[in-house]
């Protein structure tokens, strides 16, 4: 058995990147920055994110990859662990996913439409242009979930509504709507096109780092796809989608990289699961040591940044 599968299908994977995350937060300053919010969200993704391909059987064999490719791509990014909102983006985002997922041919599915949207609602607190996603979840709904109809579109508008409405009450009590004129002004703020100049160097090499993995997945599902189940080829289409959703955005306004790399890290880790856990090539196992190297060599030189 090649190396990649050998660690692809290993039960001591997960634990032993638990451990490098660790090790990684605190060379980050989880201790000496006080990072233990941005951390605790961190863990509750990653979480999510094993429950993501659990309740999905994502990979159709035993692999915990999902999870620990997640794992790494956060850990590379290491400017990441200091933006509050992109750890919280991150649990949001990955619930959106639970959550619609649970619709799968389920015209009648109000209820985890709502929930799914209302993750995405939440989101939009954080970042208000994730607005923008919610036209790309009604697609995926109704070409690959086959769960989009009056019905559901009317709980995916509540939900996404839903904080507003809390939020509301504290603008009524403080009669202060300047924050809120503030925060959907944003919609209608555009940079200049492609001006990659806004962007930390880090914040570029893990972005073209992270489209690698993703197109390099995207490649290799398309080409493999048919040896998975129906359903689970609808999820990843779901997560194609959106990737390549994120990957025109970034190219539209890089200066919202923070949002957008939180999300395709989010969609880029089944991808490349799936080509790391299912793929059993010398070839892919020369991309697989390749990809291992890369990321380490990229975590240790961001972390050296950040001290």
């Amino acid at each position: 058995m090649l190396l990649q599968n050998r660690i692809s299908r290993s039960r001591l994977l997960l634990p032993t990147m638990v451990v490098y995350a660790i090790a990684v937060w605190v060379a980050c300053g989880l201790v000496s920055d006080g990072l233990w919010l941005q951390f605790a969200c961190f863990a509750i993704s990653s979480f999510l994110m094993v429950e993501l391909n659990n309740s999905n059987a994502l990979i159709r064999i035993y692999s915990r990859m999902v999870s620990c490719s997640f794992i790494t791509m956060i850990c590379l990014s290491t400017f990441l662990s200091h933006s509050t909102s992109a750890m919280l983006l991150s649990i949001c985002v990955v619930m959106s996913f639970i959550m619609t997922f649970l619709t799968y041919q389920d015209k009648s599915a109000t209820g985890h439409t709502f929930y799914s949207f209302l993750s995405l609602g939440l989101a939009t607190l954080i970042d208000v242009k994730m607005l923008f996603y919610a036209p790309v979840m009604w697609i995926a709904m109704y070409f690959y979930l086959r769960s989009f109809t009056p019905r559901t579109f009317v709980a995916s508008v509540l939900g996404l509504i839903c904080p507003y409405w809390f939020v509301s009450v504290y603008f009524i009590y403080t009669n202060n709507f300047t924050l809120a004129a503030e925060h959907f002004s944003q919609l209608v703020e555009y940079g200049m096109v492609a001006d990659f100049s806004v962007v930390p160097n880090p914040a570029i090499v893990a972005i073209c780092f992270v489209l690698t993995l993703s197109i390099t997945g995207i490649i290799h599902y398309l080409r493999n796809r048919i040896n998975d189940k129906t359903r689970t080829r609808m999820l990843y289409n779901t997560f194609i989608l959106v990737d390549l959703a994120s990957i025109v955005f970034v190219i539209l306004q890089p200066q919202h990289y923070i949002t957008l790399l939180t999300i395709l890290i989010v969609t880029t880790s089944p991808l490349i699961a799936h080509f790391i856990a299912l793929t059993h090539t010398r070839i892919t196992n020369i991309s697989f040591k390749a990809i291992v190297i890369a990321a380490l060599a990229l975590t240790i030189i961001n972390i050296l940044k950040l001290i």
